[in-house]
């Protein structure tokens, strides 16, 4: 009887969550804001969030430029009227990528904000090292619960072709 109250308990608690729609995805522009690290993000180095984000190309095909961001958009919802979260947990699995000092991760992890119930997750290439093709996962959570997932493949550009957005645009 006690693991049915369980079970019912828990079931009520998922429901409660807020729900998610990936509303746009791709390469993105913005301007980047420099931000300091955060407690807890096991990432090569802190996220910088952005401001006024506006999609370019929507694809999960990306080709990895310096300077090029890509991600996706968000919103959350519930039925339940109550205030949203006003942020997400954002894991972004890679292959491996390796800094000059030697340290090498599969994945970053970080906040990001949710604004009017709709948040913007996102990466950008912002040295060499960090240019690697194969594929990329963003999984975005709250409270531990996946609620999003949007596969990318990364490429690299052709020989000879630029590998930077820097000052485009």
């Amino acid at each position: 009887m006690t693991a049915a109250i369980l079970l019912a308990l828990a079931a009520t608690h998922a429901a409660a969550e807020p729900r998610s729609e990936i509303i746009d995805y791709g390469i993105t522009a913005g301007r980047r804001i420099p931000g300091t690290p955060g407690p807890g993000e096991a990432g090569l180095a802190p996220a910088s969030e952005m401001k006024n984000i506006r999609y370019l190309d929507r694809t999960d095909r990306i080709e990895a430029r310096l300077c090029r961001n890509f991600g996706l958009s968000l919103r959350l919802s519930d039925d339940i009227p109550r205030v949203l979260p006003r942020q997400v947990s954002v894991r972004v699995e890679h292959p491996p990528l390796a800094r000059p000092d030697g340290k090498t991760s599969t994945e970053d992890r970080f906040p990001s904000a949710v604004i009017d119930g709709v948040s913007h997750v996102g990466f950008t290439f912002e040295h060499e090292w960090e240019m690697a093709a194969g594929a990329w996962t963003i999984i975005v959570s709250i409270r531990g619960r996946e609620i999003a997932r949007k596969a990318f493949a990364i490429t690299l550009p052709p020989p000879g072709a630029s590998n930077s957005d820097c000052g485009v645009g």
